[in-house]
């Protein structure tokens, strides 16, 4: 008889798993130790500013990476200078205007130094400000609640989204709306590729749908459809050198995409409940996922290995990974923000 190409089973405990696939190998509990992780407690640190006593729905690094701003249930947002050490919160700029929560929040992509920022609100209203002030430069008022919002990388244009699931682009020189579509799904994250001709949304179908866009106009229209998931699209992501994307959905999945060929070539499936953030590392080597699990997910961006995990305190609703170091800020329904900075360590005696 041919010897079976599987290793015989240990003897010791027999647990429920050791008969769920005949033939198939199933270690002991505790036979195996648990896989190191590239980056974990002994090489990664976590520092936290003082945010509000309410949730947190959206945090959001300038295009330097020097200010990082966030907003939520308090209708207020805060600006953090980073670059000058404002750990503590005591320096963060107060931007008050909202009289509902800030649902999302998007610094223009244009300007390097984060001066300018989009907040949209429950209150019905779009504010872009700038942050080196604190003044609101301008409001649009909108006839429902907003819920998402996206900024072209020319600048020129920002797109926002409502409660229910219209899509409004906005021609931020002149503060008008300039087109505007009421969607037959529900329209959820939304943003611009990278060269700002592409549109992408995802949708409570399950799909990621791409639009081109006209820069003279501001029309969006269909270009094409892309099944993802199996629970509604909520959050999606686009790598820095913009070959990449992923998008997390109802169903506790990310799925990892080659923006291309619109090929999945990998899915992230360790978190148990709807992914509600997804975040690229600067370096496009990581992607970070925030659910209501306890944990935010870090992975390999080219094959979906867990590379840490990140221990929370409670749901998380927003992550954003820093634009030039490997530092993650995310926060959740307990108001403040945290820092997760990972470094590997360096031995002593070593140059």
């Amino acid at each position: 008889a041919m010897p079976s190409p599987f290793p015989e089973r240990p003897f010791g405990v027999v647990d429920s798993t050791a008969y769920a696939l005949e033939g198939m190998y199933m270690p002991n509990p505790g036979e195996f130790e648990p896989p190191k992780l590239t980056y974990d407690d002994s090489n990664a640190r976590t520092t936290t500013l003082v945010g509000g006593k309410k949730a947190v729905k959206t945090v959001q690094w300038s295009v330097g990476g020097d200010k990082l701003a966030s907003g939520g249930v308090e209708h207020d947002v805060r600006v953090h200078d980073v670059e000058h050490g404002a750990g503590t919160g005591r320096g963060a700029q107060t931007l008050r205007g909202h009289a509902g929560a800030v649902e999302q929040l998007r610094f223009d992509p244009s300007r390097q130094g984060g001066d300018r920022a989009l907040t949209v609100s429950s209150d019905k209203t779009a504010k872009i400000w700038d942050a080196k002030s604190g003044k609101c430069a301008g409001t649009i008022e909108m006839k429902e609640g907003l819920m998402n919002a996206a900024w072209s990388p020319s600048g020129r244009h920002v797109a926002v989204g409502s409660k229910s699931d219209v899509i409004s682009i906005v021609d931020v020189t002149t503060m008008k709306v300039i087109w505007e579509q009421k969607f037959k799904y529900e329209a959820n994250e939304m943003m611009w590729d990278k060269t700002g001709k592409s549109f992408m949304m995802a949708t409570g179908e399950g799909k990621m749908e791409k639009f081109t866009f006209d820069e003279t106009t501001g029309s969006l229209t269909p270009l094409s459809s892309h099944f993802a998931h199996n629970g509604g699209c909520y959050c999606m992501a686009i790598d820095p050198t913009g070959k990449y994307h992923a998008m997390g959905a109802a169903d506790a999945i990310v799925s990892l995409w080659e923006s291309e060929t619109n090929i999945c070539y990998d899915t992230i499936v360790r978190l148990d409940y709807p992914i509600r953030s997804v975040s690229y590392s600067h370096d496009s080597r990581y992607i970070a996922a925030a659910s209501e699990d306890l944990k935010i997910d870090v992975a390999e961006v080219m094959t979906g290995d867990c590379v840490a995990q990140i221990k929370t305190k409670e749901a998380m609703n927003t992550i954003a990974f820093h634009p030039k170091e490997l530092v993650l800020a995310y926060a959740g329904d307990g108001g403040d923000i945290s820092l997760w900075s990972a470094f590997t360590a360096i031995s002593a005696g070593t140059k």
